[in-house]
């Protein structure tokens, strides 16, 4: 059984386009990486504000072979 996937914010389908477009990758697999990391961080989140910023800078990290802090669990 495969989990449900919820909408997207406004706000995250432009940061999915946004690391798209900057890194010449498609959206589905940017879209893929940034939710993953997205419900990762959520399960955590203290305060929830935040959470598009950080999915946005670990998915590029992820994507961009930059900071090998970010992974994927």
């Amino acid at each position: 059984m495969t989990e449900p996937v919820l909408p997207l914010e406004a706000e995250q389908v432009r940061a999915i386009a946004m690391i798209s477009d900057k890194l010449q990758l498609p959206v589905d697999e940017v879209g893929e990486i940034y939710r993953k990391e997205f419900e990762r961080l959520a399960v955590q989140a203290r305060i929830p504000n935040f959470l598009i910023v950080l999915a946005t800078r670990n998915a590029q990290s992820i994507l961009g072979g930059v900071g090998k802090r970010a992974t994927l669990r």
